[in-house]
């Protein structure tokens, strides 16, 4: 789609998909569904962080994903101003109800009480609620007012917080702790693909490869329709479960580990990739 566009900032971590016109219901739905949140301020949908799916999607949508050109202190700033004028907008609000809750006030007699009875019995009360009305709303609005204020100074203080050297470093050590938790499940997976390759494997070989190698395989024919799970190749071998699942060959439970791990394989190289990219 030509008036897609989509980039990622390593700074916060986040995917931003820019459209130019409306997303038609189809592409919507698969947006929103990929974790993709609307800011309208900004006019732009934003994932809250990088995953290969959402990526995915977005070179698919956009055929690339470019570089974020404001910083995290640029944007922050951007968002400040869009507070402050919040809570200009408010202040202002504020003002003109007090004013205008005021000129009713000044009208009435310091004192004056309703005369129940006489013809100005109405009015008096109508203007007494016009008063009660427009002080209160004056109030909400300064209240509402500071409330932006805060949180544009807020929006700055993040920013800069986010840049602090220390907070830095907190950050490093928790990609390079994501990172191992990723070496880790490619080695494993590249280590259970080995061991379900391994030419004449046998049964009992397969068992206890099994027991050690948490391994789903598909659903088939034969199958109990009242029960949705799927077996694992445990399951199959030791055909502990013959009332819910159709038997399973050696050969297909072979076939199905190397179809998984290799997708492991592929899924964990794409993370490892994204968070050396991210120290880089």
């Amino acid at each position: 789609m030509t008036d897609l566009t989509a980039t990622y900032s390593p700074e916060d971590n986040k995917l931003r998909l820019y459209a130019r016109s409306k997303l038609d219901d189809e592409t919507y739905a698969r947006v929103k569904g990929a974790g993709f949140k609307w800011a309208p301020k900004q006019q732009l949908f934003v994932a809250p962080m990088w995953t290969p799916s959402r990526h995915d999607l977005l070179i698919e949508l956009c055929g690339e994903v470019g570089d974020e050109d404001t910083s995290l202190v640029d944007r922050a700033e951007q968002r400040a101003e869009r507070f402050e004028d919040r809570s200009e907008g408010h202040a202002a609000e504020a003002e003109r109800a007090h004013s205008a809750a005021k000129g009713i006030a000044d009208h009435i007699p310091f004192g004056q009480p309703i005369l129940v009875g006489h013809h100005s019995e109405g009015h008096h009360r109508k203007d007494i609620e016009r008063i009660q009305n427009g002080f209160r709303k004056a109030f909400n609005m300064w209240e509402s007012s500071q409330y932006w204020r805060d949180r544009a100074a807020g929006a700055l203080a993040h920013a800069k917080y986010k840049e602090r050297p220390d907070v830095r470093a907190r950050r490093i050590k928790t990609i390079e702790a994501d990172r191992r938790k990723q070496q880790r499940r490619l080695d494993e997976a590249m280590q259970a693909l080995t061991c379900w390759s391994k030419e004449g494997l046998t049964e009992k070989e397969a068992l206890a490869l099994a027991c050690h190698t948490h391994l789903g395989l598909p659903r088939k024919e034969g199958d109990n329709e009242d029960f949705h799970g799927s077996p694992t190749a445990y399951d199959a071998l030791s055909n502990s479960s013959p009332s819910l699942y159709a038997p399973r060959t050696l050969a297909e439970v072979i076939d199905a580990a190397q179809k998984h791990y290799p997708k492991v394989i592929a899924w964990a190289t794409r993370w490892i990739d994204h968070y050396d990219n991210r120290l880089a």
